[in-house]
């Protein structure tokens, strides 16, 4: 029993040691893909169609290396979110979305200059909220840094 106890008491201690990049703050890398794409916001067009179990959409760029980085940056957000971890905690839109995220199911395409995302949601909230975040991630692409920067509202708590 002692040994079991000292057993759990050891993987509970270590496990955000275990956890990865994927866990607390973003990673200076990240943080680094998410301001160049702010910063070449007009070089990126997007494409949303809302469908009724949630969105598809197409987000490309006409500069060869922001398209590099919106792949990697949604596979390092699913990655993150799939592994238990969080985004933008300050903003509530993205905390509702993190609350819902078990009812989404997301699938991306790699284009040769950018990704489709589709995101469907296996509730009606569940879909309002990726309907949402659709929305969101559409004004970053419009307005760049600025918009990055705001607090988005949450579309079931208003």
């Amino acid at each position: 029993m002692k040994t079991l106890t000292f057993l759990l008491a050891t993987a509970l201690t270590c496990a955000p040691l275990l956890a990865g990049p994927t866990r607390g703050p973003l990673p200076k890398e990240q943080r680094d893909t998410i301001h160049q794409l702010a910063a070449h916001h007009t070089t990126i067009s997007r494409e949303v169609t809302l469908t009724e179990k949630g969105y598809t959409a197409t987000t490309t760029s006409t500069d060869p290396k922001v398209a590099k980085l919106l792949q990697s940056h949604i596979k390092y957000m699913l990655k993150r979110v799939e592994g238990g971890g969080r985004v933008r905690q300050w903003d509530p839109a993205y905390r509702e979305m993190g609350r819902y995220f078990a009812q989404l199911t997301t699938e991306v395409e790699p284009l040769e200059n950018g990704i489709r995302v589709t995101i469907t949601g296996e509730s009606p909230e569940a879909v309002k909220v990726a309907q949402n975040h659709a929305h969101i991630v559409t004004k970053f692409i419009e307005h760049g840094a600025k918009e990055v920067q705001s607090k988005h509202e949450p579309v079931l708590e208003q």
